[in-house]
């Protein structure tokens, strides 16, 4: 069947809802379980960390086959590359709703991060197949509007799903959540690929396109720094389970208290990012925030230090820094992007691959770090905002010549 709905040549609020639907499920998929991981642990006979490590699986798995849908979804198209990986994100689901011991959930994490691999990847490479310059980065904007409620209210939402039906039903609700997508692709997202643009899947075509990728200064810099500065945000998703319980003092009913200020910081950076783009320009706007950024990591991090403060005020951290990367990503990601017109799928799949790595890394690494004290998330962010600063500036100073070299004029002046 053909699908009811098109794209037009300048975006609307309902072409972004439909992609910040569909590239929803990776994230959701990573925070809705945390609220379970004590159950599990109990249930399995196992310790907190191992059932931790369950998240570092699905978020390994996750990065590493971003690159692989990036290359397929440039072979075959968006839309069956998408379907596909729903469905068998579908299929884990039912068998990690019903997993026995925690070494048969690490198996059915794995085939999820497998399956949840293509969301972000080819919905990037969609913005880009349908929108350039400040209207990609302007979609990409309101994208980020609709999509930042998905990650921030999966503990909400999988907290409540524990207390009233257990962990097992977690699982069953992503299985409904992934085949809602995938149905949605089917009647209502076009093919933005066509066929006389696809390049056949060819195995060393493919690795010498990603060879390219890999060593383009000005593009890895840029993918490097938008990656952590994910890192740095999404650190308290991946600890959540300790920045709630133990940092916070609250319950597993109560992760609220952390996600909905997040949301609302998401939602006010991702509504602000464009206008303010438009105001200080692109490339003068993300120093300036990525420089107060840093600023109020630091302080925050000595106010937790020195201060001690309630559960209501350890949230500036990660507040304030949640607001200073929902106004960065849009622009960072349609910037990066530029530098492979024939190759988007390529290039979204480096980037989201750094990302979900940078996910990876906060759950596999900065949370078993930074557990139990506020302090050291903030100043963990701190690190990485000072790290996205120092990377971007160094990608900007190799954009023109790049550009240049790609035969793409500047659209982010």
């Amino acid at each position: 069947m053909t699908p009811r709905q098109s794209f037009s040549s300048h975006p609307r609020i309902r072409d972004a809802a439909a992609l910040g639907f569909t590239s929803s499920l990776g994230p959701f998929a990573a925070n809705g379980i945390m609220p379970g991981f004590h159950a599990m642990a109990e249930d399995f006979g196992v310790s907190f960390v191992a059932v931790q490590q369950s998240l570092t699986i699905y978020l390994f798995t996750y990065a590493f086959f971003s690159l692989v849908a990036g290359s397929f979804s440039d072979s075959y198209g968006r839309r069956p590359t998408f379907i596909g990986g729903m469905l068998l994100f579908a299929a884990a689901s039912i068998g990690a709703a019903f997993s026995q011991s925690l070494w048969a959930l690490y198996g059915w994490r794995l085939l999820q991060g497998i399956g949840a691999a293509v969301g972000q990847v080819v919905t990037q490479a969609i913005v880009r197949d349908n929108w350039s310059g400040p209207e990609a980065a302007n979609v990409n904007g309101m994208i980020a509007f609709f999509f930042a409620a998905g990650p921030a209210l999966a503990p909400v939402v999988g907290g409540q799903i524990v207390m009233l039906f257990g962990w097992h039903a977690v699982f069953l609700f992503l299985l409904v959540y992934s085949l809602s997508i995938a149905a949605f692709i089917y009647y209502r997202i076009p093919e933005t690929l066509h066929a006389t643009d696809r390049s056949p899947f060819n195995l060393s075509a493919v690795c010498g396109n990603y060879a390219k990728g890999l060593t383009h200064g000005a593009f890895m810099t840029g993918v490097i720094a938008h990656g952590i500065l994910f890192m740095g945000g999404i650190l308290y998703s991946a600890g959540s389970a300790d920045f709630v319980i133990k940092v916070m003092g609250l319950d597993v009913d109560e992760f609220g208290w952390l996600s909905i200020p997040l949301i609302f910081a998401s939602f006010a950076g991702a509504w602000g990012s464009i206008r303010l783009a438009k105001r200080l320009r692109p490339k003068r706007m993300i120093i300036i925030v990525s420089v107060l950024t840093l600023a109020g990591s630091v302080l925050a991090a000595l106010f937790d230090y020195i201060a001690e403060p309630g559960f209501l005020l350890l949230l500036i951290a990660p507040v304030l820094y949640s607001l200073g990367m929902a106004l960065l990503r849009p622009v960072m990601m349609a910037m990066n992007l530029d530098y492979f017109p024939k190759n988007r799928g390529m290039a979204a799949a480096i980037q989201q691959f750094f990302v979900t790595a940078s996910f990876c890394f906060s759950a596999a690494v900065w949370v078993p770090i930074v557990m139990g004290s506020a302090w050291k998330y903030a100043l963990a962010s701190a690190f990485c905002a000072f790290l996205v600063l120092a990377l971007w500036l160094v990608s900007m100073r190799l954009r023109p010549e790049a550009l240049k070299r790609a035969g793409v004029p500047e659209t982010m002046r």
